[in-house]
């Protein structure tokens, strides 16, 4: 399902409207004479600063022009922005999916240095940078008033080098140094398994690159090992590009219909992105989404929702649904100017007001001394060793079965129960380096616990799909989205046995 190709892009998806609108802006120089007389003072400033000022190597004209242009946008939104040429070429990297740095969205809510969503299996993903999270220092430099692309600026630099973010987070005692090796982002977007009782699970974690290709070909794969049902993962899936999102959408929608339009100061340049989508998927859906859930994620689940397609689980999302047109400068730079709003099919403006799900379904934190054993990698540590010690180990077989005694003349055999001894085995590991965990702790955390040695059990004797296949089996959310599509089964049923 290809469509024309859009130049889109995840700060609020961009759209190359170029030509377009710097004709409007022109004439609107060439009608405002009142314009240039307001710019006098502009000219003015510049000049005496470039004769007067203090330091002469600071009054370049280069830099104070690209200092104006970034006030100007400073003064319209979060997500309107002056890019240097090299900005403009880091932005082209970012579309292609392949670039350097941290792996994460940021935005600035409030006029704080903000994380939209870690992009998975990157290097601030896998240091447990979480959606939500509030960057106030990078290295050590705070980011009050900072520029938000002189942030992604400093947070990026060569592959192998460190950069240490200090991060506040609801319920942190005080902001914490999270220190990251920088890595070339390579973004796979796309992630499929076939779950118990015939659930088709896709896990979409950006729409950069090719994901409107991974995902048809995802959902081929879960259709042909026999899926009945279908859970879509967007959350903390910052966005990407409007035309994978469309193409995305194509696999549910029917054709001719509406998935997302523009709407803008001029009329006459809004658009809509109907549906080009035959072939299309009509068994029982579910879409989870969560407050990292931004852009083109927002824009799916809103499509599907709104023609009741897949009924949406988890939490509130980020709602930022602003169409970003590049404009392409003289100097080889650019602006990403907001010039429009998405609507959903049914007119709902995406924009600060996000998608509200139709289950909520909360979700469980780790505790801070859960997280910093997962940061300090205790679990892969544990079971690694663990395994030489006790060869093909699985949490899912039978323990030895031990006598139990059922009455004063009567004892039967069953199996022993290998949660315990593993728990208590992994205490004493923690001991032997150095941690602690309070008998509390392990008492609140025992099923986290549990689950994340299972999961590096799989991860090691059976590879990552397998160990994927734990980890959702033990995410209260899916288990949340798994009962959903049950009841939609059900559902199904019934009307099919009444017709």
């Amino acid at each position: 399902m290809k469509r024309k190709q859009w130049n889109v892009w995840g700060a609020g998806l961009l759209l190359c409207l170029a030509v377009a609108v710097f004709a409007a802006t022109e004439s609107r120089l060439n009608a405002d004479d009142d314009l240039y007389r307001q710019l006098k003072p502009l000219m003015e400033s510049m000049a005496i600063i470039q004769n007067n000022y203090v330091d002469e190597d600071k009054v370049k004209s280069k830099e104070l022009v690209e200092g104006a242009i970034k006030g100007m946008m400073g003064q319209l939104d979060p997500f309107s922005q002056y890019m240097d040429p090299d900005d403009t070429k880091d932005m082209d990297a970012e579309t292609g999916g392949s670039f350097g740095g941290l792996g994460i969205e940021i935005s600035q809510r409030a006029k704080v240095l903000t994380v939209i969503s870690p992009i998975e299996d990157t290097p601030a993903d896998k240091a447990g940078i979480k959606s939500g999270d509030s960057i106030l220092k990078i290295n050590g430099e705070s980011t009050e008033g900072m520029d938000l692309m002189d942030a992604v600026h400093k947070m990026r630099g060569e592959p192998g080098t460190k950069v240490t973010i200090t991060v506040y987070r609801e319920g942190f005692d005080a902001p914490k140094d999270f220190s990251i090796v920088r890595a070339v982002i390579k973004i796979q977007t796309v992630k499929y398994n076939v779950l118990a009782d015939k659930v088709g699970y896709i896990r979409l974690s950006s729409f950069m690159g090719n994901c409107s290709d991974e995902f048809a070909a995802a959902l081929d794969a879960v259709r042909s090992k026999g899926a009945e049902s279908l859970i879509i993962d967007v959350r903390n899936n910052p966005g990407g590009k409007l035309n994978s999102a469309a193409d995305i959408a194509s696999h549910f929608v029917a054709k001719g219909k509406v998935i997302v339009s523009t709407a803008g100061r001029y009329k006459d340049k809004d658009m809509s992105f109907p549906s080009d989508g035959d072939d299309l998927w009509t068994r029982p859906t579910v879409i989870l989404i969560n407050g990292g859930s931004a852009s083109a994620s927002e824009i799916l689940a809103g499509a599907l929702q709104d023609y009741g397609l897949a009924v949406v689980v988890g939490t509130k999302s980020f709602g930022k649904g602003s169409v970003q047109t590049i404009l392409k400068l003289s100097n080889g730079g650019s602006l990403r100017l907001t010039t429009a709003k998405y609507l959903t099919p049914k007119g709902r403006s995406l924009h600060g007001q996000g998608i509200d799900p139709d289950v909520v379904s909360e979700e469980e934190p780790m505790s801070k001394e859960m997280a910093d054993l997962v940061d300090a990698g205790v679990f892969e540590g544990f079971v690694k060793g663990y395994l030489v010690e006790h060869p093909g180990y699985s949490l899912h077989d039978d323990g030895p079965k031990v006598a139990v005694k059922v009455s004063s003349n009567w004892q039967t055999l069953k199996p022993e129960t290998k949660e315990s001894h593993v728990v208590a085995d992994f205490e004493d590991y923690l001991d032997k380096h150095g941690k602690h965990l309070s008998v509390d702790d392990f008492a609140r955390d025992r099923v986290h616990i549990l689950a994340k040695i299972d999961e590096e059990l799989t991860r090691t004797t059976s590879g990552e799909d397998a160990a994927r296949a734990v980890a959702l089996a033990a995410d209260p959310q899916i288990k949340q989205a798994l009962g959903v599509l049950k009841v939609q089964q059900i559902y199904a049923a019934q009307r099919s046995t009444v017709q």
